[in-house]
């Protein structure tokens, strides 16, 4: 082991153990915390291993020597877990144990040689050995479990996204733009260490690597331990709130939008064929008048400025179910959910910062239906493509 190496993986086996005491032990912990703390406990241990036979002697901690060898074999499953219970904070089940299964198997095939003395397994790994038949399985196995939860990981964090813009108003989307840029890096680290076998350096690419995993493991935990729910969507993980008594203006849309309603079901077998042309189960004329009813709705009761306002929530209030809700604003509208609301936010935000420029911006934020700054922040300059303290200095000049 050079001695570039060997500082790596000492700065790679300290900040483990920090981080690992801070995420599991600390004050501020949720599920996330703790799996990503288990994550970096266990890298900070990949580290420390090698360290056991450096001096390629016998000591006291020999008969640990190898067991750190297929610790990445579970790296791919916790990276998976953390993300999952990042965005949506839930409890930590036994049946999550199951995403174990590929280190337990590593471990099972090779307990030949972990059950052997402590000088016979330093003499196969200074020396290498052909008895272990079953290493090369296992190596295959930490390969491919570390790209399958890794497509497993891009798949959900897609499939929750899409969810999010369908049916949530109020979500920072920087937040998967950085979880992508996480998962992105993963696929580079694991990549890296799979082109090692074929390299002619090998070791360029295994420094490499690691340098990536540290920079990786460790920035996100130190983020994480700061801000627990730094990827958590709220909204996602509570029940939908009960409709409210409608005032009387919300009355008189209900009964226009039942009548709409009804038109639906009693249209001819021949409107039936036209609309199923279309790209909706609506025709267009009625895609029409629901999206007349609930920009009415929006306008004069100004549903938008409710932060906890849902897809569900407005369909609920304006008397229609959320599939034709969700297919007016995407087939006729063009627009997702997120966008639909937001754009109302926005346009809010910026006539009050027109009429009002002494206003504190945050406030505004807050009475538009914004949760939270980051979330703010991040809608305005995706709407208006400049920061609220940017277009505040452009209507100033």
């Amino acid at each position: 082991m050079s001695i570039l190496t060997q500082y790596l993986y000492v700065i790679g086996v300290f900040q483990g153990l920090l981080l690992a005491g801070l995420l599991i032990f600390g004050t501020k912990t949720s599920t996330a915390s703790r799996i990503l703390g288990i994550f970096c406990l266990l890298l900070a241990f990949n580290f420390l291993g090698p360290f056991i036979y450096l001096q390629r002697e016998i000591n006291v901690l020999s008969p640990l020597i190898g067991f750190h060898a297929f610790l990445p074999a579970c790296f791919g499953a916790l990276l998976y877990l953390y993300c999952r219970h990042a965005i949506i904070d839930r409890s930590f089940a036994l049946k999550d144990l199951w995403h174990l299964l590929p280190l337990v198997v590593c471990y099972l095939l090779n307990i030949e040689f972990f059950l052997s003395s402590p000088e016979v397994k330093l003499d196969i790994i200074l020396h290498g050995t052909e008895s272990l038949k079953y290493l090369n399985i296992a190596e295959a196995i930490e390969s491919i479990q570390a790209f399958a939860y890794l497509g497993f990981s891009m798949f959900m964090v897609r499939r929750i996204q899409n969810k999010a813009k369908q049916t949530l108003s109020n979500f920072n989307p920087e937040m998967f733009s950085w979880l992508w840029k996480l998962l992105f890096l993963a696929l580079v680290i694991w990549s890296l260490k799979e082109m090692m076998g074929t390299a002619e350096y090998p070791f360029i690419f295994s420094t490499a690597g690691d340098v990536l995993i540290i920079v990786m493991i460790y920035s996100i935990a130190m983020a994480q331990w700061r801000n627990p729910v730094l990827f958590k969507i709220a909204q996602l993980n509570t029940r939908t709130i009960a409709q409210e008594e409608l005032a009387a203006s919300n009355i008189i849309l209900s009964e226009e939008v039942a009548a709409i309603e009804a038109s639906i079901e009693t249209k001819s077998i021949a409107d039936a064929a036209t609309s199923a042309n279309n790209s909706g189960a609506l025709d267009p004329s009625i895609r029409s008048s629901l999206l007349k009813v609930v920009r009415q709705n929006m306008q004069e009761q100004q549903t938008y400025l409710d932060n906890q306002l849902t897809l569900t929530r407005l369909a609920e209030i304006v008397g229609i179910s959320t599939h034709h809700l969700s297919e007016v604003l995407n087939q006729h509208e063009g627009k997702n959910f997120y966008q639909f609301v937001n754009e109302y936010r926005i346009n809010y935000i910026c006539e009050k910062m027109k009429d009002d420029n002494e206003i504190k911006i945050l406030d505004l934020a807050m009475s538009a239906g914004f949760s939270s700054r980051s979330t703010f922040n991040a809608v305005f300059k995706q709407f208006v493509k400049l920061t609220p303290s940017q277009y505040r200095k452009q209507l100033t000049i």
